[in-house]
């Protein structure tokens, strides 16, 4: 079983520049928009990223799926 973390899902495409997540039990997924029926059509994407993040990283959703 995988350690348990954090994972904050956000709009906000700057934290990575703001916080150093690496050495922390937090990981980021940074999303393009928070308009729901975008966040809706975005949430495979979304299932991916968690399934594969590990503590400290930063994922980003592409727009171009917008």
């Amino acid at each position: 079983m995988k350690e348990r973390f954090a994972v904050l899902i956000t709009t906000e495409k700057n934290i990575p520049y703001q916080q150093n997540l690496t050495k922390r039990q937090i990981s980021a997924v940074i999303l393009p928009t928070n308009d729901i029926p975008i966040v809706e059509t975005l949430l495979p994407e979304i299932e991916a990223a968690l399934t594969d993040l590990n503590p400290g990283d930063v994922v980003r959703i592409p727009a171009s799926k917008l």
